[in-house]
């Protein structure tokens, strides 16, 4: 099928669904909402997958960071002393993240790629792969991870847990945030929204045992809005 009847045929299943599903949002706390993937009351992985894979293929083109955002985000590792052997980008679509981290961090890197649609391997260094689960082989090794994408969770505080359960010691995990991130931009595709507050609340609260949040930093733009990138530094 032509690319862009598929895009067209993605973006009519997703209106669809979101019609027939009466879309609840839940709050998880102060300043946060969450899509609840349900059927019948209760969750629903499958219809998560279907959605999830459909807006792949509807914003197969789209590149939300450009690469002058991760250069910076490279010097900030750079600066900082800290040698980047593995690192994994979560929901990278087309793959472009890994490729730019692997360009502009000091050393030999070998930085990959999660998406969870079948699209994932038409991309170099990027694997099909849910983010809220983890291979035995990178708990306590990574030393870098990063995500744009983390507004796709059905349950964040599971994908943030599996994340930093993958820090090697003084690992970093690198969280964009920016106006798209917030509660009230969630739709059936971007089901977590939080504010920037509440993700750094949300992170030392969960993910405390691992580590801290270290910094925000300035990240250039998305468009006209500021990117700001929540740094959590691996005890």
């Amino acid at each position: 099928m032509d690319p862009e009847k598929k895009k067209i045929r993605a973006r009519r299943q997703l209106k669809r669904i979101a019609r027939a599903l009466e879309i609840e949002r839940t709050n998880l706390a102060k300043e946060s909402r969450l899509i609840k993937y349900e059927t019948d009351g209760a969750f629903d992985y499958e219809l998560y997958k279907h959605v999830q894979t459909l807006g792949n293929v509807m914003k197969i083109d789209n590149q939300w960071v450009n690469e002058d955002h991760i250069a910076l985000l490279c010097r900030y590792l750079n600066d900082a002393g800290h040698v980047v052997e593995q690192g994994i980008c979560h929901g990278t679509r087309r793959g472009r993240e890994q490729a730019w981290f692997a360009d502009h961090l000091v050393g030999a890197s070998k930085v990959i790629g999660t998406e969870i649609s079948d699209t994932a391997t038409d991309f170099e260094n990027t694997i099909q792969w849910d983010f809220h689960e983890v291979k035995d082989e990178w708990r306590g090794r990574i030393d870098l991870i990063y995500s744009n994408s983390w507004d796709h969770s059905y349950d964040p505080e599971k994908a943030f847990s599996a994340w930093v359960s993958c820090l090697a010691p003084g690992g970093y995990m690198l969280l964009d945030h920016g106006w798209n991130f917030l509660p009230d931009k969630v739709d059936l595709l971007d089901g977590f929204g939080i504010s920037e507050d509440g993700l750094i609340d949300l992170l030392n609260r969960v993910c405390g045992s691992f580590g801290r949040v270290e910094t925000v930093l300035d990240g250039g733009k998305h468009k006209r809005h500021k990117i700001r990138t929540v740094v959590f530094k691996g005890a």
